[in-house]
């Protein structure tokens, strides 16, 4: 099935659609907010960003729900409010992954580079009303910093970070769904499909920032 069959429904008199894509999103938003919870009381630095990561993409996938729901009475300006908490929550994973970042001059480069990153592509989402910009941030986000940085510092002895980098590993195929628009059954879509891994991801990155603390004080 490689074309999107959207499903269209009525209630209480408004014309919704895509019922699939606004559960799996709020899935996501209901897993995060219950992470950022449960890490809300731990102030520290690498685990504050995870928290900021937690928090953000909660809304941003409530948003998100809302976007899909009602598509047909706010058209993709609807979706911008998902895209631009989106945009942040990959900013405050990406700062989470830097904290341990031994070598300051590098880590100065870093964080100037995710803030251009991050300004360009939703600059050209919102400009070309496209989420394929946002799509690729993700992409370059999590695979850079929670992907190549986690194991990295997984090698230095950090093992908490091997929970990041299962995390990118088990979001990896919603890249290649995505893109691919591979559609298994209209109740099952691309969109649908991408979240369920997206929640994946999640799950690991709170077993990992929830762990910080106690590696840490060992």
């Amino acid at each position: 099935m490689n074309q999107t069959e959207i499903i269209h429904f009525s209630f209480q008199g408004l014309e919704l659609q895509e019922p699939m894509a606004a559960i799996t999103n709020w899935m996501i938003a209901s897993f995060c907010f219950y992470a950022f919870l449960k890490l809300k009381n731990r102030n520290f630095e690498e685990v504050n960003y995870w928290k900021y990561f937690f928090i953000t993409f909660s809304f941003s996938t409530f948003f998100a729900g809302f976007g899909h729901l009602f598509f047909q009475y706010f058209a993709i300006p609807g979706k911008f409010p998902n895209w631009i908490l989106g945009i942040l929550s990959g900013y405050f994973a990406s700062n989470a992954m830097l904290v341990k970042m031994k070598n300051q001059a590098n880590k100065k480069i870093f964080k100037i580079a995710i803030i251009v990153k991050a300004s360009a592509f939703l600059f050209l989402a919102l400009w070309k009303q496209n989420f394929l910009f946002i799509a690729i941030d993700a992409i370059v986000t999590y695979i850079v910093f929670c992907g190549v940085l986690g194991y990295i510092y997984f090698k230095q002895g950090h093992n908490y970070m091997k929970y990041m980098v299962f995390g990118v590993l088990v979001c990896l195929p919603s890249a290649f769904i995505f893109l691919l628009k591979i559609n298994p059954h209209k109740w099952l879509n691309k969109d649908d499909l991408s979240h369920l891994f997206m929640l994946g991801c999640t799950i690991c990155f709170y077993a990992g920032a929830k762990n910080i603390k106690i590696e840490t004080n060992q």
